[in-house]
């Protein structure tokens, strides 16, 4: 038996098995903890606003602006693809010279 596979079976171990623990002890303390969360995001949501408003509706107002962004970089390098030159056909740097 070849030593490679065990060792990389064993340091797959070795990680995923620690940070399955981390995770699962995550979701049991977010479980059991949920509602006092919710209530800190919330009033920290409300202290961090422009007048105590939400940022769901912060975020709802800027929604147009974002969308408007993202669709004006996606028509650029649409055009962009659409304009690009093919490289030339002369020597490249991956060929032997004759």
């Amino acid at each position: 038996m070849r030593k490679i596979p065990f060792i990389a079976v064993f340091w797959f171990f070795a990680l995923a098995l620690p940070a399955t623990f981390v995770a699962l002890a995550g979701v049991a303390y977010i479980n059991l903890h949920f509602s006092e969360i919710v209530r800190a995001v919330l009033g920290l949501e409300v202290l961090t606003t422009a007048g105590g408003r939400g940022w769901l509706e912060e975020t709802g107002q800027r929604l147009p602006e974002l969308a408007g962004m993202i669709i004006g970089m996606v028509v650029i390098y649409a055009v962009y693809l659409f304009v690009r030159k093919p490289a030339q056909q002369g020597y490249s740097s991956t060929r032997r010279p004759r």
